[in-house]
């Protein structure tokens, strides 16, 4: 097969016989392949080249059809393109595309010029121009930002080899009618002075002097215009040499060109010079003092603290020679600005480093990233060295930038590097020189400074709104400003995009874009300007960890499936998570895989700066980060893997709160689950289940909204009542938010148990939050969906109970107690409404009935072995014999509650009862003994976030 590439989009067999490639797609398709010259090249990638930003959600299948498509229109058997879980690859031969024959001719011919064989480079170049067509891909529909790289590279390298071609005939001695085509090429590109010089000469030898000095005078003119410079040194003297009618620029006698280049096969890697103008005998600065910092932002804002550790880094007393040279990085996900920090530190430090500033991008976030050797070309050409004199291969080419910049005193700025092996070869071999470098990566191996940029202060992004949008807009409207600080996550791009919004509009209001940012889905489409996107920049990471994980993976060709392992994968599956911190046990049940493999990919996705780590063990995403991951696994993923993804999260939630649940409250009525499907273990004790709700908190909370808008009601308002044991313990917030979820979800599932279940843990926040009046509508609403319903006893007798609960705690003690007798009468050997009736009888001085009823309540747990509520039972006894003076007794009763409760290891019930003992040894005056009681009563309680309790117990110390 042939494939051209340098021209209009040619496709022809063995013979020379044209191949149709029937839709505009397939060739769109084909043409991103063998750009990538037999390389994979991700879905994501493909998508976006074919696509551009309006990428369809039928794209994944589309590309499947087009891939059949191609393959029926090559006709080779199918195995011509590969579709691999990763993405794509297109099996190129060497010598089937012509951008590859082009590339080998040219540096055949950089091989003869250096060698000085004109002859040679004369057929080459010819060789190399005769593959061109006409402009580079002209008749297939790219994107921009995929044809635009590739057209100017070629077109780069076109002009190259003309100057060589030219400057070939002019040592052969063929001046003769050049000089017009120089004419042509002198008007198209008036500031490539290498075309201007070859035209001069060639026009001087043919007889032209005036008409030589006349193509100077209008270059120098237009370089002075445009770039406020003289010509190149060695123009000047050339000019010079004409107007002096210098013998030396005769030319020498026209030699035949040779007809028959030498194939394009077998050649090196192609690595072309920077254009220069022809060389004359002036003399080349052998120490250029560069000078390449780009400008840095007048409003650079906030980073103050970072900015003042590089300087004074880079400010610090010369080291000795052959000391360490330390390399101060700055890492950090796209739009986080580094390069804005590094350049800000390089300006202010600049006249430390009177040798010169460069500045280099290295590419290393693109596909493309620049190699080693070839940004030691750069350098060594930026400090002097003649294009003909960089030496081949790595090592040379650093040994000689090394002894270059030995002795001086120079910045170098590497921006975007790709990982530690991009870097070490650039490294100069002595102090004296400073190196800077930003990346995507975090570069631990090297010595220096090194500091990871997260998100700016909210003050400081406030200040670089403002600074763009205007500090009146801003401040007019301070919530739709915090909104839009929100939606940016405290990213510098980000924000720099919003104000450049708001200032290129100035119709809109704060509000308004607040309003654009935060409708769902939007704020990644919203923030752009010009020609950056945030996307963009974030997505770039992402693409370079799809590729690593793609040369990883064997390739197994699997329509509809895009890996079931690597990072990739889990950063977008991750993404489907609420936007809250999470350990490695709930990645991997999103994740379907092993803790271990997650720990790795998470630990890769932070060094990637696409995720972050707050904590060992934890992570979190930025919020703008995390928006792409949604969007990324939309596109790659399909509907039921992401369902799944979420439904396991769910699940996991469920079983660790329900097992959670089974420690902090071992007595409590618990949803009922599958046994058979349960996610783990038993907790070992109280610490171990409350540390693990107070850690995944977040995350817990969340699920249960998550659970409800995926459409898994039933687990929505489980996962709410499992969350009971732990809400109730001052997170009232959260127990609202949940059981509110948690109805909705019940509603929608039609089960009205359920929707009693999520009423009856709303009326019991509502009365812990001190509003039993108000709680006493949910439970009598819970009431009417029991009430005469056969087999519903117990769910009556407890809502019975809970009114009870309500009157006693709106000192209504005669209508608890009537509650309480209605409760029995439905369960007659309820404990919890036993120990509750004997309460209400204590606080009407009914103490004896009260302590009877506390009997039989005994009597009952001790057959039935219920220990937790004999606990509870023993501590409502010493609360009774308080009340009837009988602090002694009441003090055992508080001490065999508290040996019970320690047993089961229930903190906030031991809290409680410490309380009533500190109280009863108060009533003792045993002052000591309380405050005691009271202090590891009042530790705990702030600890569980029991706020009542909390205050009464500063009260009783205060007053001790």
């Amino acid at each position: 097969m042939r494939f051209g590439l340098l021209g209009s989009f040619v496709v022809e067999d063995a013979g020379g016989t044209p191949r149709q490639i029937g839709t505009p797609k397939a060739r769109a398709l084909l043409a991103v392949l063998l750009l990538r010259g037999g390389s994979p090249v991700s879905w994501d990638t493909v998508k976006t080249a074919i696509w551009g930003e309006s990428v369809p959600a039928t794209a994944r299948a589309s590309l499947h059809n087009h891939v059949a498509r191609l393959r029926r229109d090559l006709d080779e058997g199918g195995d011509r393109i590969q579709v691999t879980p990763a993405g794509f690859r297109l099996r190129v031969l060497d010598d089937e595309l012509d951008v590859t024959r082009f590339d080998r001719y040219v540096c055949r011919a950089r091989t003869a010029r250096l060698a000085e064989d004109w002859a040679e480079v004369e057929a080459l170049t010819g060789s190399a121009l005769a593959l061109w067509r006409g402009a580079p891909l002209s008749d297939v529909p790219l994107p921009d930002t995929e044809r635009e790289p590739f057209v100017r590279r070629m077109e780069e390298a076109r002009l190259q080899v003309l100057e060589w071609g030219y400057e070939a005939d002019l040592h052969l001695g063929r001046h003769q009618g050049i000089a017009a085509e120089l004419a042509e090429l002198v008007a198209a590109h008036p500031l490539r002075e290498t075309f201007v010089g070859q035209l001069m000469l060639a026009l001087h030898r043919s007889g032209r002097p005036a008409d030589a000095l006349l193509a100077y005078d209008t270059a120098r003119r237009t370089i002075r215009r445009e770039l406020g410079v003289d010509p190149e040194p060695g123009l000047v003297e050339l000019h010079r040499r004409i107007l002096t009618l210098d013998p030396s620029l005769t030319a020498q006698p026209a030699t035949e060109p040779q007809t028959t280049p030498p194939p394009a096969t077998d050649a090196p890697t192609l690595d072309l010079p920077i254009p220069h103008p022809i060389a004359t005998d002036a003399p080349a600065d052998p120490h250029p003092t560069p000078h390449q910092l780009p400008s840095s932002p007048a409003d650079f804002t906030g980073r103050e603290q970072e900015l003042d550790r590089i300087v004074g880094e880079l400010a610090e007393a010369d080291r000795p020679d052959g000391a360490t040279v330390l390399v101060h990085r700055v890492s950090g996900s796209g739009g986080m600005g580094k390069t804005t920090l590094m350049v800000r530190a390089a300006h202010q430090i600049r006249e430390r480093f009177p040798d010169g500033q460069i500045f280099l991008d290295l590419g290393g976030m693109t596909t493309m990233p620049m190699t080693p050797e070839s940004a030691l070309g750069l350098l060594l050409r930026t400090l002097g060295v003649a294009p003909e004199e960089v030496p081949c291969g790595l090592q040379a080419r650093s040994a000689q930038f090394r002894s270059l910049i030995a002795g001086r005193r120079m910045l170098i700025l590497l921006d975007d590097a790709g990982d530690a092996a991009q870097i070490r070869p650039l490294l100069p071999g002595a102090a004296g020189s400073a190196v800077l470098v930003t990346s995507r990566r975090r570069l631990v191996s090297f010595p220096g400074v090194r500091i990871d940029l997260g998100a700016l202060p909210d003050d400081a992004a406030r200040r670089l709104l403002a600074s763009i949008a205007g500090e009146d807009r801003v401040a007019a409207q301070p919530s739709a400003t915090t909104e839009v600080l929100r939606a940016c996550g405290g990213m510098p791009l980000a924000l720099r995009l919003a104000g450049s919004r708001l200032a290129a509009r100035p119709a809109w209001s704060v509000q308004d874009l607040a309003h654009r940012l935060t409708s769902h889905g939007r704020v990644l489409r919203e923030l752009y300007a010009d020609d950056l996107h945030v996307r963009t920049a974030l997505q770039m990471s992402y693409e370079l960890l799809l590729q690593e994980s793609q040369e990883s993976q064997e390739p197994q060709e699997s329509p509809g499936h895009t890996g079931r392992t690597g990072p990739a994968r889990a950063f977008r599956l991750l993404g489907l998570m609420p936007s809250a911190a999470f350990g490695t046990a709930a990645a991997a049940a999103v994740l379907d895989c092993d803790e271990r493999s997650v720990e790795d990919w998470l630990e890769a996705l932070v060094d990637a700066h696409l995720l972050e780590s707050p904590a060992p063990g934890r992570y979190q995403f930025h919020c703008l980060l995390q928006a792409l991951a949604v969007e990324l696994a939309e596109e790659s993923d399909s509907e039921e893997e992401r369902a799944l993804a979420v439904e396991r999260l769910v699940l996991w939630c469920l079983h660790g709160a329900d097992a959670a649940t089974a420690r902090l409250a071992p007595a409590a009525r618990r949803v009922p689950l599958d046994a058979g499907a349960r996610l783990r273990g038993p907790f070992a004790d109280y610490d171990e289940a409350y540390g693990w709700y107070e850690r995944e908190r977040e995350v817990l909370v969340a699920a249960v909204s998550l659970a409800h808008e995926a459409g898994l009601h039933a687990q929505a308002w489980s996962l709410a009542a499992s969350l009971w044991a732990y809400v109730r313990l001052g997170r009232n917030d959260d127990w609202l938010t949940t059981h509110t979820v948690g109805l909705a979800a019940a509603r929608a599932t039609g089960d009205e148990r359920a929707e009693a279940w999520m009423l009856n843990g709303l009326g019991n926040q509502v009365l812990k939050t001190g509003r039993p009046a108000e709680a006493i509508g949910y439970f009598r609403r819970v009431l009417r969906i029991h009430e005469g319903v056969p087999g519903r006893d117990a769910e009556l007798s407890a809502v019975l109970n809970n009114i009870g609960t309500c009157f006693t705690d709106l000192g209504d003690h005669e209508s608890a107690l009537h509650h309480y007798r209605k409760s029995l009468a439905r369960e007659p050997e309820s404990c919890a409404t036993l120990n509750n009736m004997a309460d209400a009888l204590s606080h009407l001085g009914r103490h004896d009935e009260a302590l009877d009823v506390l009997d039989r309540a005994e009597a009952i747990q001790r057959a039935t072995r219920d220990l937790v509520s004999l606990a509870i039972g023993l501590r409502v006894r010493g609360d009774v014999l308080r009340a009837a003076d009988r602090a002694a007794e009441a003090v055992e009763a508080y001490r065999r509650a508290l040996a019970l409760q320690r047993l089961g290891g229930d903190q906030h019930s031991e809290a409680v009862s410490l309380m009533g003992l500190g109280d009863a040894l108060a009533d003792l005056e045993r002052q000591t003994e309380a405050e005691a009681c009271w202090g590891k009563a009042l530790r705990w309680m702030e600890r569980l976030g029991d706020q009542g309790r909390s205050v009464d117990l500063r009260k009783r110390l205060a007053g001790a």
